[in-house]
Formats: structure tokens, sequence, C-alpha cells
């Protein structure tokens, strides 16, 4: 497995090919990116028609026709999710014979791509998959890793304060380096994931007092 980010522009489409629960949790994903996401189906979730309501996608209240061809050949991204598998199967055809990246609900062996699952702490994003072990799997990880980190969501914003104060005190970049590993460990990590933020944050704060006295 070979995880990789997409980084999307303005111009770019994101086709959908359904309406149903895995259409909107896809299009979730996308909504917030830079890009165009147009759905084709001629029925969508409740929460897929607040949202074109609010104007976030385009919506073509339809069945897939060969009419849409074009729009195949020109995404970025193809997200196949209906449940009827001739329509699944055409539209892979089509999309294989033009080069374009898929991701089929109803069969994971015939992905380009997977969407992993989520987790967003405060600043700290976090993709979890488990190489088609499972949603099951995914979904304890998730749970777990949402409580093993939730500490990160007041220390992060913290130490963003003071990665940029550092980087005004010391110029070079190795040197910045090493006061992140003197001060910053494993110890000190596990102190915050303990809930012991408040003594690392006065830790780390004396630590950069003293380097502005020598300055």
């Amino acid at each position: 497995m070979l995880s990789l980010t997409l980084q999307t522009t303005a111009s770019d489409t994101i086709l959908f090919i359904g309406g149903g629960a895995v259409a909107e949790r896809r299009l979730a994903l996308c909504l917030e990116e830079p890009c165009q996401c147009i759905v084709i189906s001629p029925v969508i979730t409740e929460q897929m028609q607040a949202w074109h309501e609010d104007d976030r996608f385009v919506w073509h209240n339809t069945i897939f026709t060969d009419e849409y061809i074009e729009m195949v050949k020109r995404c970025k991204l193809l997200f196949i999710c209906t449940d009827n598998t001739a329509v699944n199967d055409y539209v892979e055809v089509i999309a294989r014979k033009y080069g374009i990246w898929l991701n089929r609900a109803d069969d994971a062996t015939s992905c380009d791509f997977t969407v992993p699952s989520t987790i967003d702490i405060g600043d700290l994003h976090i993709a979890i998959s488990a190489n088609n072990g499972g949603p099951r799997i995914n979904r304890l990880v998730k749970r777990d890793m949402m409580n093993r980190y939730s500490e990160l969501q007041i220390a992060i914003p913290r130490l963003k304060i003071m990665r940029e104060e550092v980087k005004l005190l010391i110029p070079s970049v190795e040197e910045r380096s090493q006061f992140w590993r003197t001060h910053l460990g494993e110890s000190e990590f596990q102190a915050i994931l303990k809930g012991q933020w408040p003594l690392i944050e006065e830790k780390l704060h004396h630590a950069i007092s003293g380097i502005r006295t020598k300055s």
C-alpha cells in the first residue's frame, strides 16, 4: 500500500456516480478542498441535499448515461458509488479506457486508491487505513487514537507559537533541531499524553527564556 496526498486546484473536478450513504461520506471529504465536486445520481441523501442547497457541489439529477462520458474523461478522481453492479461495471470500463483513477465502493479490488478513515484533533490530522482489513478495525483504531492523543489538541497550538519564537532566537536549522531533540523528547511527549502539558509547557518556556537571556 502506497499512501499519497492529493493536491487539488480550483480547476480540478472530482466526480461521484451515485448519491447514497457511501457517496455522502466520500463527498464530505472533498467539499473543503479547492476543486469542483459533481454528483450524478437520480437520488441523493438528505445531507447531500442540504449541501446542494448551499451550492457546495453540482448535482445532475439523473442516472449515468453516455452523455457524461466526457465528464468522466476530464475528472481528476472518480468515485463509483451506486448499488447497481451493471452501472458500476460500465463506468469502470470507461474510466479504465481513459486512465482515470477510480474508487469503486462495491469492489475493493477494482480501486486505484482507497480513502482512509481520518481523525482531526485540533491541528492534528491522522489518516488510518487497515489495507482492506475491514471498517471495524478502522473504527477501533480511530477510537483508540482519539482517546490516546486528545491532549495534543491543547498542546499543538502552543507548540506552534513556541516554534516561531525559537526560529527567531536560533537562526541555525541544525541548532533548532537540537533544541527540540533536547527539550521535547519521548519522555516529554509521553508526559503530554498523560495530561501533563502545563508542566512541559513551563519547562519549554524556561528553556526558551534561557536562550533569550544569552542572546
